[in-house]
């Protein structure tokens, strides 16, 4: 993947340095034109745009100024209105608070823990903060473990996000304090038949308990879990004899979970913490000790645009909500502060942002306002390199990578995706063969599974572009 992602920015390079040569693409844009489905014509459900980023001009463009679903294509707005607000080597960090004094070895008073948004904190991470504690001489934890979330507003879903998608893993609840994208893995193993199958959860350490009332059967069934309140969940329905299943759920309570999963490792790590883990906020008597920071947000966003991570886009607004407007960061402020930014990048219209991820319904944006999002990302010299290469490279990685292989759009079409039901999209970069490089965003609600075939067509005609499409008879 490397050496096709540097040639794609080395071709970049390049092409940026050339003066941009004026060209007639009417030729073209009538060859392309008919690629468009007839039943796509007039039904208002599929959007399409295509530029030259070299020359500027506009090849093809249906229904462009129409507002439309974006599904993750909404990512691509957060990934490039965060890197140029927060800067790529902006890091979330977490704060460690002693409520006490701190004499021989004993932490009284207990240990505070303040969550500023970072979506990443994970288990690898676990073994360096206890490693923190201990350097700083802590050997035991008097008080208890207080987890503050209060940096973002306590809503957990932004508007738009449909009832039925709250218990899948996509669509975990948002908190200023969050662990392993605040989903736990219930992993369960058959027994014997008609007995009860283990059942075991990762993260170790959760504050969740299990009830299992699952079977080993090898009658027709699957496995069910089912909330009986934040902290315990129903294991119920059946597993195949010698089968092992992995069910990925979304925690109620992520804070709590974050904070019982850190008192496990300080405890593994030697340090004993006497007392439970609460919710509450910072006291001012408080002293930090200890600041744990994320990886830049330029790997963050990698990971975000590459494998659709939801909770990075939700995580993103919030903090720039807080960041900009006040805390407790809010899905309104943060979309304040995103559409603030649009508009001094000269995008006046053609948008509505609902939250980070494109999971709300309420968001609404045109396939030119993307294109023109995606033409200053690639014309901006700080964030470029950045966000062009956390995109998913068709043919190679990311939720591409199925993709386009072994075709001649493998490796030249670094683009995001988006799905949700009735929305498809498709919003990127095509480094075409002749030396171009053009920006595309097709976007359509209620087109159904036709979009994929039609953007693979487009793509396939769009790679042979264009350079010197002006002068190439064979648009004639």
């Amino acid at each position: 993947m490397r050496p096709i992602l540097l040639s794609i920015l080395t071709l970049l390079m390049i092409i940026t340095a050339v003066h941009p040569a004026s060209a007639d693409s009417s030729s073209y844009t009538s060859r392309i034109a008919p690629l468009l489905p007839a039943e796509a014509k007039n039904n208002g459900k599929l959007g399409v745009v295509v530029k030259s980023l070299t020359t500027g001009e506009t090849l093809y463009e249906h229904n462009g100024e129409k507002l439309f679903i974006p599904a993750s294509n909404e990512k691509i707005i957060t990934s490039v209105a965060a890197l140029s607000i927060l800067k790529s080597d902006y890091r979330f960090k977490t704060e460690f608070y002693s409520g006490g004094v701190v004499s021989d070895g004993i932490l009284h008073g207990g240990l505070y823990i303040k969550g500023y948004g970072d979506p990443t904190l994970e288990a690898a991470h676990l073994g360096f903060i206890s490693y923190q504690l201990k350097r700083r001489g802590i050997k035991e934890i008097k008080g208890g473990i207080i987890v503050d979330d209060s940096y973002f507003s306590p809503r957990r879903h932004a508007k738009g996000w449909k009832e039925e998608w709250k218990d899948d893993f996509y669509s975990p609840h948002i908190s200023a304090l969050s662990f392993n994208y605040n989903i736990i893995e219930l992993k369960v193993y058959a027994a014997k038949s008609s007995q009860r199958p283990t059942a075991k959860i990762e993260p170790a350490g959760t504050n969740i308990e299990i009830i299992n009332k699952a079977l080993t059967s090898g009658k027709k069934g699957a496995l069910r879990t089912d909330w009986q309140n934040d902290s315990t969940i129903v294991l119920s329905g059946v597993i195949k004899p010698r089968a092992s299943v992995v069910l990925k759920i979304p925690v109620k309570n992520p804070t709590l979970v974050t904070g019982n999963v850190i008192k496990n490792a300080l405890q593994e790590a030697g340090i004993r913490v006497e007392g439970t883990v609460t919710a509450g906020e910072i006291p001012r008597w408080a002293s930090a000790f200890y600041t744990h920071y994320s990886d830049p947000l330029s790997s963050i966003i990698t990971e975000y645009n590459k494998n659709s991570v939801n909770i990075i886009g939700e995580n993103l607004i919030k903090v720039l909500g807080a960041t900009y407007k006040g805390a407790p960061g809010t899905w309104e402020n943060g979309s304040l502060v995103i559409s603030e930014f649009l508009r001094s990048a000269g995008i006046e219209n053609g948008f509505r942002v609902a939250d980070g991820s494109g999971l709300s319904l309420n968001n609404r944006v045109s396939p030119d306002t993307l294109t023109n999002v995606l033409s200053y990302a690639y014309r901006n010299r700080l964030i470029a390199s950045d966000f062009i290469v956390s995109l998913p490279v068709a043919g190679v990685d990311g939720t591409l990578k199925k993709r386009f292989r072994n075709s001649e759009l493998e490796g030249r079409v670094m683009a995001k995706t988006g799905y949700l039901k009735n929305v498809r999209a498709l919003s990127g970069y095509i480094f075409t063969k002749k030396g171009d490089v053009l920006v595309f965003s097709i976007l359509s609600n209620g087109y159904g599974w036709k979009t994929k075939e039609y953007q693979s067509v487009l793509l396939s005609e769009l790679v042979n572009c264009c350079g010197d499409y002006g002068r190439d008879t064979t648009y004639q």
